[in-house]
């Protein structure tokens, strides 16, 4: 299932490394293990069992189409990649276990980063005993799509490998061969860069001059700051035109009509964004400063400075504590699902704010809370939907909202390679063919927004002088530049 969100659509996601991490002689892009996948169940009716063996207990049983979460491909042979031979460890509605292969359809992969840390064989299947596709040279980069489990005799020097993109070729390489998260090219393990080794820095992680000079401010300002490019490698004018497209990209009734795309509103107070403003939120360019930078941050953990003090003075100007959701339940909530409170604050202060059935628990379903709005989308009531969802999962009380809430944001968006709140607006970490979809906002201005928030809170509270890092993306035959309307 993808999860839809509207109102002030946007989320924080913050990508932060601790001092500790600096250390590394390179940093890692987001939190350093190999993605998850998605499928639906093929048949009427399919087991998911406690081991990967059609003898082995029963945990539940799954209707056709449901989707589940894959964690990892199980093989029990060493030579035959058939479906029959190989299983899936996923969860599903809470529940986890084993189904095998050949009973899922359409799986989705995620997508980590990784380089060859010595020269290595890759092969057909997970196992040495599979044949062999190819060889990778040490420090060549690739893409890990999924963790891979080889029978026990087969398994080489590490029972983990990686289901991984090779070039164009789908393949299995053994995890002591690999480094995941390795985007990042020589930045110096703890030391502050002089304004000639940054120079330097720049052009090695690839970033165009039109970049460069919104950087060297910055780290004139924040010299423990850090910055890795992505390359998208899909055209500017593509992915314009996708996220350009009814219904993906919207603006609120506030804004001048020169904004709009079309004088009809598409959702209850808003209306299709122009392709000149869609333009100028998805140029990273323009975000490249003090205000904005923060969405193009990681959004795991980080308890030095993630604190209930932060997290509450992002709260605070919402009616978010007059119905009980306290800054502690944010922390309870990022630590148990490791994912930033501060993000999760923000991201509750932008859906419900304002107050509403949402998070006063007055709704005609009774007791129920849903914070950042989930499921709140379709039908003439999206927020009445939102609620019906929160009903189901059993969020009947302000600490099972936010922890259910942010378990689920983190299952269907960061283990997608969506770990920044410009990826959640903006699908183009996933290859071509995934943008304009998966996003979890459709205010055009959503990142922007939050950002600054965040940006506001962080100041409070000397965040800023944290070693911070950012990932920003780089799109193919960019413009020189882009303005409003």
């Amino acid at each position: 299932m993808l999860f839809k969100y509207n109102s002030l659509k946007n989320l924080y996601l913050i990508l932060l490394l601790t001092a500790a991490i600096l250390v590394a002689a390179s940093f890692s892009a987001h939190a350093v293990s190999a993605p998850s996948a998605t499928g639906y169940v093929k048949n009427s009716t399919v087991n998911v069992r406690k081991s990967a063996s059609t003898s082995s207990k029963i945990v539940t049983k799954l209707g056709k189409n449901t989707m589940v979460t894959i964690h990892k491909e199980v093989f029990k042979s060493k030579k035959s990649t058939a479906a029959k031979n190989k299983w899936y460890y996923v969860s599903v509605n809470g529940k986890k276990g084993y189904i095998r292969s050949n009973n899922i359809k359409n799986v989705s992969y995620g997508n980590v980063s990784a380089k060859a840390s010595k020269k290595a064989y890759y092969r057909k299947g997970a196992g040495t005993k599979f044949k062999k596709k190819g060889t990778v040279k040490k420090d060549t980069y690739f893409t890990v799509l999924l963790e891979a489990k080889p029978v026990s005799s087969a398994k080489g020097s590490s029972s983990k490998w990686y289901k991984a993109k090779i070039g164009s070729k789908t393949c299995y390489i053994c995890s002591s061969n690999v480094k995941l998260g390795a985007t990042y090219v020589n930045y110096p393990s703890g030391k502050i860069l002089s304004a000639a080794e940054f120079e330097t820095f720049m052009s090695q992680q690839g970033f165009p001059e039109s970049y460069k000079s919104k950087l060297r401010t910055l780290h004139k300002a924040h010299p423990n700051w850090g910055y890795v490019a992505f390359r998208t490698g899909i055209s500017w004018d593509s992915a314009l035109t996708k996220e350009s497209k009814s219904k993906v990209s919207l603006v609120h009734k506030s804004y001048p009509s020169s904004y709009r795309n079309g004088s009809t509103q598409v959702e209850p107070g808003w209306y299709n964004a122009s392709s000149k403003v869609v333009a100028y939120y998805m140029d990273p360019r323009n975000f490249i400063n003090e205000n904005s930078i923060y969405m193009f941050e990681d959004l795991s953990y980080k308890p030095a400075y993630q604190t209930e003090a932060v997290v509450s003075s992002i709260l605070a100007p919402s009616k978010l504590p007059t119905y009980g959701f306290t800054a502690s339940i944010f922390v309870k909530a990022g630590a148990k699902t490791n994912v930033s409170p501060v993000f999760l604050a923000a991201r509750a202060r932008q859906e419900t704010g304002g107050g509403g059935n949402a998070i006063n628990g007055q709704s005609s379903l009774g007791k129920v809370y849903n914070p950042f709005n989930i499921g709140a989308y379709g039908g003439t009531d999206p927020l009445y939907n939102g609620l019906v969802y929160a009903k189901a999962k059993g969020w009947n009380t302000q600490a099972k909202a936010v922890e259910g809430g942010a378990a689920l944001l983190a299952e269907s968006y960061i283990s997608k390679g969506q770990h920044t709140t410009y990826y959640q607006r903006f699908n183009v970490r996933n290859g071509a063919s995934k943008v304009a979809t998966h996003q979890y906002m459709t205010n055009i201005m959503a990142a922007y927004s939050e950002s600054l928030s965040t940006k506001n809170s962080y100041k409070s509270y000397g965040v800023v002088n944290q070693p911070l890092i950012f990932e920003i993306p780089i799109y193919n035959s960019m413009p020189s530049s882009t303005k409003l309307p």
